[in-house]
């Protein structure tokens, strides 16, 4: 049977039917566990996942219940979501190139400065990547390209081939978020969410260049900053940012004078809040696949790794 551990995972549940027919006493549930308690469990259908329609089952009818493996996620997904991530982390200088988008940000984060590839390469694989390679020359930085999730696995084959080194391998992962305890009125720990990124947030997490962290941060709606203070000093901080039904959650840390005191996880409560409160029914976030140990506490939290990506930088 399940656990409260297994709430975000995806599970396959029998249940006693109330009324049975003839020849029929049970009924399957398959789908990702969200909320399981003593009198019932809500379990959200494989079919309707992205509705976001959950079914709530009575606990003591649950005759038999156990974990099961992730359901490849669709195409779609992976691209609507890479769209709306690409948005919330805009690169101040970015070219098209077919379906593909070039980013650059003097340096700032992987994401911002590498191309994302969701379609095939225009052209041919070697027109496009001599096309990268002019672009990124021309600006002093080497090629990096971002292949999401199967998208790219065809194109990364090609890379592989044409000696291009992997590197950065990333898990997405997501939430839902329904009901009071994303609720931001509900909300009422210690994080302040403010619009603007202050000076302190831009001096930890902009790597020596707050300036350009500030352009692809952006303030005002939809841009939020999870900001906990003690003894004059930023201890605890986030950022999340709104595109469509989804908040991007990112540059979650900790001082390390301040860990260990659940302040990373009282960001995100703030930022899952906050996002909620402007129209988010989903959160997402993006974690080093090799970093297991943060991997396993999002997943406690309620996140389910939707799929993983990794960069192929010319050698």
């Amino acid at each position: 049977m399940l656990g409260p551990e297994h709430v975000g995972r995806r599970v396959a549940v029998r249940i006693r039917l109330a009324n049975p027919e003839p020849g029929r006493r049970f009924t399957d549930v398959t789908g990702e566990l969200i909320e399981m308690g003593p009198a019932f469990w809500r379990v959200l259908p494989d079919s309707v996942a992205h509705s976001g329609t959950a079914v709530t089952i009575d606990a003591s009818a649950v005759v038999a219940a156990r974990a099961i493996p992730p359901k490849p996620t669709p195409f779609s997904e992976i691209l609507e979501l890479e769209r709306h991530l690409a948005a919330t982390w805009p690169a101040p200088e970015t070219a098209e190139l077919g379906g593909w988008l070039l980013r650059y940000a003097e340096g700032f984060s992987r994401r911002a400065n590498s191309v994302l590839a969701l379609t095939a390469p225009p052209g041919g694989t070697d027109a496009a990547l001599a096309a990268v390679g002019d672009w990124y020359e021309a600006r002093g930085a080497r090629p990096l390209i971002a292949l999401p999730g199967g998208v790219g696995k065809r194109l990364d084959d090609e890379l592989a081939a044409r000696g291009w080194e992997a590197e950065g391998r990333t898990a997405v992962m997501t939430k839902r978020l329904d009901g009071a305890s994303q609720d931001s009125t509900a909300y009422d720990g210690e994080a302040v969410v403010v619009d603007a990124p202050g000076a302190a947030l831009l001096e930890q997490v902009g790597r020596g260049a707050p300036a350009v962290a500030a352009r692809i941060f952006g303030s005002g709606p939809g841009r939020g900053y999870a900001e906990i203070h003690r003894g004059g000093e930023l201890a605890a901080r986030g950022r999340g940012a709104v595109e469509g039904d989804l908040v991007a959650i990112t540059n979650i840390g900790t001082l390390p004078a301040f860990r260990r005191q659940g302040l990373g996880t009282e960001i995100l409560r703030a930022l899952e809040a906050w996002g909620h409160g402007n129209g988010a029914r989903r959160a997402a976030l993006q974690v080093e696949a090799d970093n297991e140990a943060a991997i396993a506490m999002y997943e406690r939290l309620g996140y389910a790794e939707r799929y993983r990506y990794q960069y192929r930088a010319r050698s």
